[in-house]
């Protein structure tokens, strides 16, 4: 694409935390390498500004709120979720004139704080798969250094759990058929797995009951999610996990993991589970980080040392369709597919 037809990152809307962060002190976040401050107003509304104030450039993320306004550290000065600013301290003057800050479009949905650019006032935040069990819920946050479209393949690549994984998702020695059909969604692409008995890790042989069918799905802008129902059509496990631009080449993960509420507390599954993904997520942050050093690696190396198109297998289900998505918006020429795999 050139440079003139490469969308705008901020036609989407983006979460930059969840709504427990975000309370009465203001959050620093950076989306696609703009420094923002978060932080609400009185009314209780999120609000997202840039990270400096216009008087002396001072971050207005180490200030405080104070009646529903973002104040600056440095000399006092406040601002109003418009950008206004309503109080510069040793000055007559009473509130600007004109924004001195340009605002991000900012709501609250799901759980999480959205922001976006203006443009992106019709549509709505990327919502996780809709469900109609009660659900226990708990979130996962951290950082990686590696492009969305790595961490996207990453996420939803069943076939290196077998080796990145061993032991903890699946085991390469005890591998199992199953049929993969691959379909589009009206903002992404999805791979239904089924014929799949339960995974031989310690994972599933610990909290999963049993196996009905499994999905792995893609959504513009960046959420990739992983879902595993059982026989009877019940949801076991859902992770969404969604995959934020902050600096270049690093990643914000904010992750949602809910399970089916049952006879156990929701409490007493958060503290089983989040160390056991801990594990499992930091796995796939020391490969995903490794791969993309390697770019840098050999970015200067000569014509056939150097980066070049990932080669894909007959197993690479959903990445080609997911680099696709994030380059042209749409998948084009799709075509829904049926396959048989050893998985």
């Amino acid at each position: 694409m050139t440079p003139s037809s490469v969308p705008d990152p901020l036609l989407h809307w983006w979460p930059l935390a969840t709504s427990r962060e975000l309370g009465r002190k203001p959050l620093a976040r950076t989306l696609h390498g703009r420094p923002l401050v978060l932080f609400r107003t009185a009314g209780g509304h999120p609000a997202a500004l840039p990270d400096r104030c216009p008087h002396r450039l001072a971050p207005l993320s180490r200030g405080c709120v104070r009646e529903g306004a973002i104040e600056c550290p440095y000399h006092g000065w406040r601002f109003d979720a418009a950008g206004h600013c309503t109080r510069a301290p040793g000055s007559l003057d009473g509130r600007s004139g004109s924004p001195l800050l340009q605002p991000l479009r900012s709501c609250e949905a799901h759980g999480l704080v959205w922001v976006a650019g203006e443009a992106a006032a019709a549509s709505l935040p990327c919502a996780p798969a809709a469900q109609q069990e009660a659900l226990d819920v708990f979130w996962l946050h951290d950082r990686v250094r590696c492009s969305l479209q790595e961490a996207a393949e990453n996420f939803l690549d069943a076939f290196h759990t077998h080796f990145v994984h061993a032991g903890w998702v699946r085991r390469d020695a005890r591998r199992q058929r199953v049929v993969a059909e691959i379909r589009a969604l009206a903002d992404g692409v999805e791979a239904r797995y089924s014929e799949e008995d339960k995974q031989a890790g310690l994972l599933s042989r610990l909290f999963e009951g049993s196996r009905g069918e499994s999905f792995g799905r893609f959504r513009l802008p960046g959420l990739a999610e992983i879902e595993y129902r059982d026989q009877r059509g019940r949801l076991n496990l859902l992770i969404s996990a969604w995959l934020v631009p902050a600096a270049d080449a690093e990643l914000q993960v904010i992750a949602r993991v809910a399970t089916r509420r049952g006879l156990l507390p929701g409490w007493l599954k958060q503290c089983a589970l989040r160390p056991l993904f801990g594990v499992v997520l930091g796995q796939d942050k020391r490969m995903l980080e490794a791969v993309s050093a390697q770019h840098l690696r050999f970015a200067a190396c000569p014509s056939g040392w150097g980066p070049e198109q990932p080669l894909d297998g007959r197993q690479d289900l959903l990445g080609p369709w997911i680099r696709q998505l994030l380059e042209h918006g749409q998948l084009v020429g799709f075509a829904e597919t049926r396959q048989e795999l050893e998985l």
